[in-house]
């Protein structure tokens, strides 16, 4: 792949990423309209875990973002969109 589609792949894949936190966000805040404020709290956790995986991958420390993914709930990470997900693990 050369570094102009990789730059392009990588933007997409933050852009995906962004949309994914963004719709967990939303998920805590029905949770606190709700009254659940144990859930907002789960969920605000969950994004902030969610952010770094983001700009770790953004800064370009795959690794990192691959052990911070490992260390995720099931729950959580399957919030991470494929695209991105299969980009840094491609043998799963």
């Amino acid at each position: 792949m050369n570094r102009k589609t990789n730059k392009r792949t990588t933007a997409a894949h933050l852009r995906r990423m962004d949309l994914a936190i963004r719709n967990w966000q939303l998920e805590g805040e029905k949770a606190a309209r709700r009254g659940d404020a144990d859930l907002a709290e789960t969920y605000a956790r969950d994004v902030e875990d969610l952010q770094a995986i983001r700009d770790t991958y953004a800064r370009g420390e795959l690794d990192s973002a691959r052990s911070m993914i490992d260390s995720l709930d099931t729950l959580v990470r399957d919030q991470i969109p494929m695209q991105l997900y299969y980009h840094l693990f491609p043998n799963r």
